[in-house]
């Protein structure tokens, strides 16, 4: 039953790896911008949730926190992202992890560096009996919604005509915006969109890791690995790479608890070693 029960939360976990890094590889395949501020909206996700979500019920909270979110991130575009567009790489690594450390001491000086707890909604606090295993009613609910937002995702870039432009923009911007379209317009709304994304996974998590100031810093690396493995520009590619980080963590607890913080870098660097351009990428991340 232990086993059973890890392997589920290693899916769930994942599920809400590959939701954060589809944000990341969105921005990134559109802009050419490392954005590792992408944390930092993860964590204000948690805080607006926590903020108002006693005030204004569960789901309204979840509706308006990212919201909330998603418009940080339009500021962020306008005031630090778009300075290195096509310039080199490290620059805009730079400058957004620097942005991120910078609010990330700001909500230690506004909210205080205790951890606070978030409660699970009424509708999902409980568990679920099958015989003699018990499971999260609350585990299911986050896996359910991180699967609707990678879902619709997807929907959008295949299935709409603006997500197809948006997908073409992943692999060549220059080309997209030679060809007519508005390109920094482009790239705002896929930022607010990744910030949306980003704030709404983060609000799932908080009820699980807790909110506090560093908890976008503990999801940074993993995501960033997850568009390596599963390939720029990929929404399977991240599904399934996010999967796989998720069910490593967790069952790695049973093989080798002391070294389960190195299994997704390890993962990384076998999978980057036969599959470079990731496990279903069409491009470099950097070319």
């Amino acid at each position: 039953m232990l086993t059973l029960s890890l392997f589920l939360n290693g899916i769930v976990l994942g599920l809400v790896y590959a939701a954060v890094a589809l944000g990341f590889s969105l921005v990134l395949g559109v802009s050419g911008v490392i954005n590792f501020a992408h944390s930092i909206t993860f964590t204000f996700g948690a805080y607006f949730f926590w903020a108002m979500y006693k005030h204004v019920g569960y789901l309204p909270a979840m509706l308006l926190a990212p919201a909330a979110v998603a418009v940080i991130g339009f500021f962020v575009e306008r005031l630090v992202i778009r300075r290195v567009y096509g310039q080199d790489p490290l620059f805009g690594l730079l400058i957004t992890l620097g942005f991120a450390m910078g609010m990330e001491e700001l909500i230690r000086m506004v909210f205080g560096p205790a951890t606070h707890n978030v409660d699970a909604p009424s509708f999902a606090n409980g568990v679920i009996i099958f015989g003699n295993f018990l499971y999260s009613q609350y585990r299911l609910f986050i896996a359910l919604v991180a699967a609707i937002m990678v879902a619709a995702v997807w929907l959008f870039t295949e299935k709409s005509r603006y997500g197809t432009v948006v997908k073409a923009g992943m692999f060549n911007s220059e080309m997209v915006g030679a060809l007519g379209h508005d390109l920094y317009k482009m790239r705002i709304w896929i930022l607010v969109l990744g910030s949306f994304i980003a704030g709404l996974a983060g609000i799932l998590a908080a009820p699980i890791w807790s909110v506090k100031s560093g908890m976008g810093s503990s999801i940074l690396m993993p995501s960033f690995l997850i568009v390596l493995m599963g390939g720029l520009g990929s929404i399977p590619g991240t599904l399934v790479a996010g999967l796989m980080v998720g069910i490593t963590l967790s069952m790695g607890v049973l093989v080798a608890p002391r070294f389960v913080d190195i299994m997704p870098y390890i993962l990384m660097g076998l999978i980057v070693y036969f599959w470079p351009r990731g496990l279903m990428g069409q491009q470099n991340i950097i070319e």
